[in-house]
């Protein structure tokens, strides 16, 4: 039996299209394959949850915020690993993503070697 294996993919949700492209390109330069996304509701429409890999995810976002997006994956069953992103983060909106099984919470503008 011959089975496609495909490789991980990070997901990148962020409503700003200058930071996506600048993360795109930090992520791809480091060899990752990443599909990027401009609003929580474009991720849930049209990402495979079945693709393995992990999602960043920016916090403050219009319509649905970080959270709400976790919330949502956590019910419909992602099992993708989630680390957030913001320049507007505070210590109950880390603790939130935490209790809500995010691996990591970093700040904008991110270290690239820690991100990577």
């Amino acid at each position: 039996m011959n089975r496609k294996i495909e490789k991980e993919i990070i997901r990148l949700v962020d409503d700003d299209e200058d930071q996506r492209r600048a993360l795109r390109f930090l992520l791809e330069a480091a060899g990752y394959e990443v599909r990027d996304y401009p609003s929580g509701r474009d991720f849930l429409v049209n990402d495979e949850p079945s693709v393995p890999g992990c999602a960043i995810l920016d916090l403050q976002m219009p319509e649905m915020d970080g959270l709400t997006l976790l919330t949502i994956m956590r019910e419909r069953e992602y099992r993708v690993p989630v680390v957030f992103l913001s320049a507007h983060g505070d210590i109950p909106s880390t603790v939130e993503a935490m209790k809500k099984g995010s691996l990591d919470f970093l700040e904008k503008p991110v270290d690239s070697q820690k991100l990577c």
